[in-house]
């Protein structure tokens, strides 16, 4: 008979392990987080406008892979913490493009000194030194 682990190992595919570690650092992120009164999602997308510096919403969707009325519903709710800023896109009339505002940076790098080292250790301390090396690399072979 097998045991547990081997039927666990057997039964759930490969697109299914990695949502599950999805979710499981979104879990951690989230638990983190809430100290400073903000969400792994809010996070990821200050993170997302913080490396674009200005960007469109509609290049955020895609970023984050979100439904556009949702990250509308977020940047509204960023906004009224202050945390992002909506200006003309000089490029596109009807258009906005989203930046970080002093206080969105500040939170965002308070974020990350927070979660950073941490979500990185929980999520990998069953992992030798090695496999985490490898687990990276075949992560970043997945990603072209």
């Amino acid at each position: 008979m097998k045991s547990t682990d081997d039927l666990f190992n057997e039964v759930i595919p490969l697109g299914r392990l990695i949502h599950m570690v999805n979710q499981k650092a979104e879990r951690l992120l989230n638990e983190y987080l809430s100290p400073l009164e903000i969400t792994a999602t809010q996070f990821k997308v200050l993170c997302s406008i913080r490396c674009q510096v200005c960007v469109p919403p509609v290049e955020l969707k895609k970023a984050l892979s979100v439904d556009l009325g949702a990250l509308t519903r977020m940047l509204d709710r960023l906004a009224c913490k202050g945390w992002i800023a909506r200006c003309p896109n000089p490029n596109d009339k009807r258009g906005v493009l989203v930046t970080l505002t002093p206080e969105g940076a500040a939170i965002c790098e308070q974020c990350h000194q927070l979660v950073g080292q941490t979500t990185h250790q929980e999520l990998t301390k069953n992992l030798t030194a090695d496999e985490v090396a490898t687990l990276e690399h075949l992560l970043k072979k997945v990603l072209p």
